[in-house]
């Protein structure tokens, strides 16, 4: 069975590159080049929109590190889309997500998680995280990442009608780590848990 979000069986680490596509320009970057960008390790809740969560000790750049290091300077109102590898069986997937929120929010390209490089499941090789939105907003296996003036509606928002937003809401969650449900009475990323 082939899993819609994990990488062609023939993915080579060493011939994949990370596009950046910004008004004409188009950047590509290996993995060696995303590994010596500044790197941060934090530790984060991600959220599932399963309603479960986990705070997981993440490693990789923040968006902003990228920009900086491309010289690129979006305007303000701009969209960050995402685009996944794919595989021969399915094509990739896509979501946008609000750039000025994702900045705002230090979201990250990461390529660990708790000391171990993301396995295919996680989105090896780097995945987007705003971890102000549900995980269905980060997508995994990253391919490309066009700043555009369009919020369209990605994969999942089409497939299981999830909200474009993708916001983590006021509920009840169960936290995996912690091994309890708790209500959270506020939107945005958790931090208090």
């Amino acid at each position: 069975m082939v899993l819609f979000e994990e990488p062609p069986k023939n993915f080579d680490i060493n011939n994949w590159k990370l596009t950046i596509l910004f008004n004409e320009n188009r950047y590509e970057l290996s993995y060696e080049d995303i590994m010596k960008l500044p790197q941060s390790t934090i530790s984060r809740r991600m959220v599932c929109v399963c309603n479960w969560s986990i705070r997981r000790t993440w490693s990789g750049t923040y968006l902003k590190e990228l920009f900086k290091y491309l010289n690129i300077k979006p305007k303000k109102g701009m969209y960050l889309k995402q685009e996944s590898i794919g595989n021969a069986d399915k094509a990739s997937y896509d979501t946008t997500v609000k750039l000025d929120d994702a900045l705002a929010n230090d979201a990250m390209i990461i390529h660990s998680a708790d000391g171990k490089p993301l396995t295919l499941e996680q989105g090896f090789p780097l995945r987007f995280y705003n971890f102000h939105l549900l995980a269905y907003k980060s997508v995994k296996g990253l391919k490309a990442l066009e700043i555009t003036d369009k919020y369209e509606l990605g994969y999942w928002e089409k497939k299981a009608g999830y909200d474009i937003g993708g916001i983590v809401r006021k509920k009840k969650y169960y936290f995996v780590d912690l091994n309890t449900r708790k209500f959270i009475a506020n939107e945005g990323e958790i931090k208090d848990m």
